[in-house]
């Protein structure tokens, strides 16, 4: 028992045979960034709640201490949270979407109705059972009085706090259906979990899209989806955008491999501006054109992460995030709409780079791509556990009231909270998050109709 509480990448090491070694696939490096955008969530919560300095622009609002360069564009993205729901968003439809795509370019339409059965059948079991079992966790720690003073002895009885983590969970659950709707109350204990309901609900319209247009060729189907994703852009359906244009990406992505690696003169469903650039593009000999093109996606990818550092105030007050902001297109406000333009920038990149894929598929990205579900589903329970004990310890420590007291608070507390963080990630990825999946498989291979022989 105790071997096991200990983290996976120690196992490893102490027994290098009782593991398996991950295979790369098509979509590791977007795993990879997943898990990257995933630790960048619990860096912001982290930062916001105990340096709120650096979440403020670049030389100002400093509160008697000078700037930090980690304020800097580029740099503050390392916990610039907010953006990296848009990612995961994008990732999200990219993924899902893989799949299918290649069985409707290959034309397996019986294999591609399994494959989304499948996906609309094991969904919410994937989503929500874990977020489920992390709030009974969170709601017990409450009770306890191990986390969240901020329900501290609101309730006097163990009956009491189960009943009020299982209206917790219903709304969680009912907020599927109001995902455009930014006044129903985030998920008590732990609030990062409003983006569940709005994968859950994303999701099964990506699921409608991808078996309506299935039927359609690839130049059709990319039309149409262009059609429905400005539809629900000019609708205020942000999110759906997102997850539609993941679907885009996947399927841009397929069309670009096949004329690579399909030869010219075989047979084909390509289309023909897929089939044009395959000929132009014949030698493999790297020409201005492809230097060209390279430069092109890193400077998205640079926008991408200007547009992430975007401040959380004052952005009037910041260059080129004033310009933005200023002419924010309707009916949105503000810094969603270009956190998810930025975003798209930041995942095309990825797709396109072949530098980025290498960084995300790396061992330490591929793991907390592993793990990122339970990282991004636990934080909040270590940081609401570990900040009322260790932060006042710090705090005498170190005075945020200079420059280097905030960095040193500041680095000192994640070198603190870190370790355990990831501990505990790792061990409710094992023990909660992947038993989760093999057991929406075991009840939907009791529950589907067997093939008749």
């Amino acid at each position: 028992m105790l071997f096991g509480l200990l983290p996976s990448f120690v196992q490893r090491r102490i027994r290098p045979l009782s593991s398996k070694q991950q295979r790369l696939h098509p979509t590791s490096y977007l795993d990879g960034l997943r898990g990257v955008a995933s630790f960048v969530v619990f860096m912001g919560h982290y930062t916001e709640e105990n340096i709120g300095w650096y979440t403020e622009p670049y030389g100002m609002y400093e509160d008697g201490a000078p700037s930090s360069p980690l304020q800097l564009p580029m740099l503050r993205v390392l916990y610039s949270a907010r953006p990296m729901v848009h990612i995961f968003f994008i990732i999200s439809g990219y993924v899902l979407a893989y799949k299918p795509l290649k069985q409707i370019h290959s034309q397996q339409y019986s294999s591609l109705a399994g494959t989304l059965a499948s996906s609309v059948f094991r969904r919410a079991l994937r989503l929500f059972l874990p977020s489920i079992i992390t709030l009974l966790i969170m709601a017990i720690a409450v009770y306890s009085g191990l986390s969240d003073d901020r329900y501290a002895g609101q309730f006097f009885q163990f009956s009491s706090q189960i009943q009020h983590w299982w209206y917790t969970s219903w709304g969680l659950l009912n907020a599927s259906w109001a995902i455009n709707d930014s006044s129903y109350p985030q998920p008590m204990y732990n609030p990062a979990l409003w983006t569940i309901p709005v994968e859950f609900a994303q999701s099964l319209l990506l699921f409608t899209a991808l078996i309506g247009l299935s039927r359609c060729l690839s130049h059709i189907r990319l039309l149409l989806l262009a059609g429905i994703m400005a539809f629900c852009f000019y609708g205020g359906h942000l999110y759906s955008v997102e997850f539609l244009g993941g679907m885009f990406i996947a399927e841009l992505t397929l069309l670009h491999d096949a004329a690579h690696f399909t030869p010219v003169s075989s047979p084909t469903l390509l289309p023909k501006f897929i089939m044009e650039e395959k000929r132009e593009n014949s030698d493999c000999m790297p020409t201005i054109k492809s230097r060209l093109v390279q430069a092109f996606w890193i400077s998205n990818l640079l926008c991408g992460l200007f547009i992430a550092s975007w401040t959380n105030n004052h952005p009037d007050e910041v260059w080129g995030i004033a310009f933005l902001n200023a002419h924010t297109p309707a009916p949105y406000d503000g810094q969603p709409v270009w956190f998810c333009f930025g975003a798209f920038q930041i995942v095309v990149a990825c797709t396109q780079v072949s530098l980025l894929q290498r960084i995300f598929t790396t061992h330490i990205a591929q793991y907390l791509g592993s793990i990122s579900y339970a990282l991004y589903l636990t934080h909040n329970l270590c940081l609401t556990s570990l900040e009322p004990r260790i932060g006042p310890i710090i705090d005498l420590t170190f005075s945020k009231a200079t420059f280097w007291g905030r960095h040193l608070s500041w680095a000192v507390g994640l070198a603190i909270y870190l370790p355990i963080i990831i501990w505990v990630a790792d061990v409710f990825w094992r023990v909660i998050d992947t038993p989760t999946v093999k057991f929406a498989r075991w009840l939907e291979g009791k529950c589907i109709v067997e093939k008749m022989s």
